[in-house]
């Protein structure tokens, strides 16, 4: 009895596996876009009340807070749909800066740059040590004789 393996058997598990995974990461960002939804959402009736109330009603009182009122950002909160808003820090999420990620890093990198210095210079090092040890052995290899020489030596008179 012999067993064949047949190629286009083997990849069936891979789509399989790559469309479960697709599945479940459709699912978490519909996930997240309820859950930003559903806070957008609040945020934009908090923002409709206090654009409703007297601080911002009242062109006397929004006057005297000058530039200490929330009014305007209010105004930009109820400007935006919750949908769209939710979309965009879904959007938010995929962006390799989304959510102050880049800032994270940044901090990181300043809080850490004596290590991260000493590591590079590690690094270096270690390369120097190969590029020489690389070039003393070529070196080594040019030095000697050619060793198909020494079977075909003949002596001419």
């Amino acid at each position: 009895m012999t067993f064949v393996l047949n190629i286009t058997m083997i990849p069936h598990w891979r789509y399989y596996l790559l469309r479960i995974i697709l599945v479940i990461c459709v699912l978490f960002q519909l996930r997240n876009l309820k859950r930003y939804k559903v806070e957008r959402t609040r945020k934009h009736n908090e923002a409709s009340t206090y654009l409703e109330s007297d601080v911002c009603s009242d062109p006397i009182t929004r006057g005297q807070l000058g530039t200490f009122h929330l009014c305007e950002q209010a105004e930009q909160i109820v400007n935006e749909t919750p949908t769209v808003a939710a979309f965009y820090d879904l959007l938010d999420d995929w962006y390799p800066c989304g959510h102050g990620r880049c800032d994270a890093v940044r901090d990181w990198v300043y809080a850490n740059i004596y290590v991260l210095m000493i590591a590079i210079g590690l690094l270096l090092y270690l390369f120097y040590i190969k590029w020489m040890d690389y070039h003393k052995m070529e070196l080594f290899a040019r030095m000697t004789l050619p060793r198909n020489l020494m079977n075909k030596a003949e002596h001419v008179d």
